[in-house]
């Protein structure tokens, strides 16, 4: 019985999550209220209020939810049994990230998040700052974070510049993500979005990438020779011994 009730709770939650995420792109996240929210689903207000005690807890579960989904993809990428981020690189995160817009413009709920993200919520407005801090303490691995440690990987391991910047390619590769993705699904991006996103990728990696055959092997410790190893060495190479 209790177990019904759980899946009970969480088909609801659902379905709340999926009325508000249409209500916030067609009507913008301030101007939908709980109960918009509620008559769509023919529910309550009080009902609403129960899953999400605020407007804003709502959006940050929207935005967990997206989060823990690209998560997973990221996941999916690692060696099995792999329990950290250490084995990311550009090339493999900037792929991800291309289906991933692929994935987006084909996909309803996805276009409306974005949407939601990139033209309904005033980000600079007062009211957002409580939910701006939550969003950049959430645990969840984002797309942003991703690059920025994939290079930080890459840098490590020898395949980038010693000085390449892992803060300024995320945020270009972000830029460079948000901008074509936006443009396709607005109907103004004049070039295919796959391939585009594919080149512009390969130019970011081409400036930060390390040269072929740069790496270094580390230099041999010197010891310092004593007079004796030196008279030694004169001895052999004479081929003989030192009277």
């Amino acid at each position: 019985m209790a177990r019904r009730a759980k899946q009970d709770a969480e088909k609801t939650r659902t379905r709340i999550l999926a009325s508000a995420l249409a209500l916030f792109a067609r009507k913008g996240y301030e101007h939908t209220t709980f109960t918009d929210i509620a008559a769509r689903l023919k529910m309550t207000k009080g009902a609403v209020y129960w899953h999400f005690e605020s407007k804003q807890a709502l959006l940050l579960a929207l935005v967990d939810e997206m989060l823990t989904k690209f998560h997973r993809q990221i996941s999916e990428l690692l060696p099995q049994g792999e329990d950290s981020f250490a084995s990311l690189s550009f090339p493999v995160v900037a792929d991800m990230m291309v289906r991933n817009a692929m994935q987006i413009i084909g996909d309803v709920k996805g276009t409306a998040f974005f949407l939601l993200v990139h033209e309904q919520i005033k980000w600079a407005d007062a009211s957002m700052a409580d939910f701006r801090n939550d969003l950049l303490r959430n645990p969840r691995f984002g797309p942003w974070a991703a690059f920025k440690t994939a290079v930080e990987n890459d840098v490590r391991a020898g395949r980038a510049r010693a000085n390449a910047d892992a803060v300024q390619a995320a945020t270009v590769c972000m830029a460079i993500w948000d901008g074509l993705v936006h443009s396709r699904i607005a109907g103004v991006l004049q070039c295919d979005l796959e391939t585009t996103l594919r080149k512009s990728y390969a130019a970011v990696w081409s400036a930060i990438a390390a040269p072929v055959g740069s790496r270094v092997p580390p230099s041999p410790k010197l010891r310092r020779t004593s007079p004796r190893d030196r008279k030694a060495a004169r001895v052999e190479r004479a081929g003989g011994a030192d009277d």
